[in-house]
């Protein structure tokens, strides 16, 4: 099985969930590992294609909805996962993997697996919203004593209960469609085998009464 793992990241947080989960893979299939902003040519096609992202206006993060664009990634197994600021309990990390999951449907692929972690806020997001806060008291964003404890929260994500996660998530991905590949061949190689011993039986019936 040929496998893409393709990951965008910009503050190293899914880079080290995307290397994490290769470690568990890597010798389990065929597996090719790329930061989408070193790819520039067009890539070979692949039996799954995993992709990762940083979560950006809830959603995954504009270069790799180009990349997925770019590459042509429509129609394909997939599996996805992301990196968020916040738990991945709370309402916005659900709705991030949501909108994500809805871009890869309307690109007709087929969502295997899904799986989203909290990761380190990038610090230039908290100046930013401290900016906003404070041109506009109703920010959506606005820095209450929540928003900070959750900043502070996020400075130890990725953490090694995370890549745990992600990797038993992936891992039991790839043995699954394995064993449905094993599965599926076998169901092959019998109906043709059948096939083959019935078309045999109605040879030898024709064979007897041409004598």
């Amino acid at each position: 099985m040929k496998i893409l793992l393709a990951y965008s990241s910009k503050t190293k947080n899914t880079k080290k969930v995307a290397e994490a989960i290769y470690d568990e893979i890597k010798s389990l299939a065929d597996v090719k590992l790329i930061d989408i902003k070193k790819q520039r040519k067009p890539l070979e096609d692949f039996d799954l294609y995993i992709l990762g992202a940083w979560t950006d206006k809830t959603n995954a993060n504009k270069n790799m909805q180009k990349f997925i664009d770019d590459q042509n990634i429509h129609n394909k197994d997939v599996a996805i996962f992301l990196t968020c600021g916040v738990p991945r309990e709370h309402y916005h990390a659900e709705d991030s993997i949501n909108n994500y999951i809805q871009f890869m449907k309307e690109r007709d692929n087929n969502i295997l697996k899904t799986f989203i972690c909290q990761g380190k806020i990038d610090p230039k997001v908290i100046i930013v919203f401290k900016i906003l806060t404070w041109k506009d008291p109703n920010f959506i964003h606005k820095l209450t004593p929540d928003l900070m404890d959750m900043v502070k929260e996020s400075k130890t994500h990725p953490d090694e209960r995370d890549f745990r996660d992600a990797q038993e998530c992936f891992k039991t991905l790839i043995e699954n469609k394995q064993s449905l590949n094993i599965f599926g061949d076998c169901f092959l190689y019998l109906n043709l085998y059948t096939m083959k011993k019935n078309t045999l039986k109605i040879n030898s019936r024709c064979f007897y009464y041409l004598l």
